[in-house]
């Protein structure tokens, strides 16, 4: 066992680098393979459920390595920091992406909106499309900050679900 303070930040940035990697390359397979064209969102939902349970093991993992610490405040930095770092990669990635590789994808991804408004036949409702277009049109960057700020959100989520779990299974079995 560890006394290390700083333990659940470097878990936190470990597991943030980890995941940065893991959605650049599921965002590059997107961009290669046109699915960000055709706003098939299939990976993305493979991404989040990497990223909870990562979450969810970092959290465990902190736990073992450091039991006397662990608590809610504690396991609550390797989620922010997670999705701080995760969502930063990301944000360089759309930046370089949208202003360097290919500064029309936003335009061609507001036409697909816009056939789609226009033909109805879409899943999506009207105004989830104008939604998408609007976020679509905003500035990389921001789109970044704000996926950076989901990310965080998530991971706190998903770190203080996993500390009220862990806390309530080694009760249970202490008893």
């Amino acid at each position: 066992m560890t006394q290390d303070k700083n333990l659940p930040i470097k878990i936190g940035l470990l597991l943030g680098t980890a995941l940065g990697m893991v959605v650049i390359s599921i965002a590059i397979i997107r961009y290669q393979t046109g699915m960000i064209l055709r706003d098939d969102h299939t990976l993305s939902y493979v991404y989040w459920t990497i990223f909870a349970l990562s979450i969810f093991f970092a959290v465990y993992r902190f736990r073992k390595l450091d039991a006397p610490s662990f608590s809610l405040g504690q396991t609550i930095k390797i989620g922010i920091f997670a999705g701080l770092l995760s969502g930063a990669l990301y944000t360089i990635y759309i930046v370089i992406l949208n202003n360097y590789i290919d500064p029309d994808l936003s335009s061609k991804i507001v036409q697909y909106y816009e056939q789609e408004l226009a033909s109805n036949s879409s899943e999506l409702s009207d105004e989830d499309l104008v939604d998408s277009m609007a976020v679509t049109e905003l500035n990389p960057a921001v789109r970044g900050g704000i996926y950076m700020l989901v990310c965080m959100a998530f991971g706190t989520a998903y770190s203080a679900l996993s500390t009220i779990a862990l806390k309530r299974l080694y009760s249970v079995r202490s008893k």
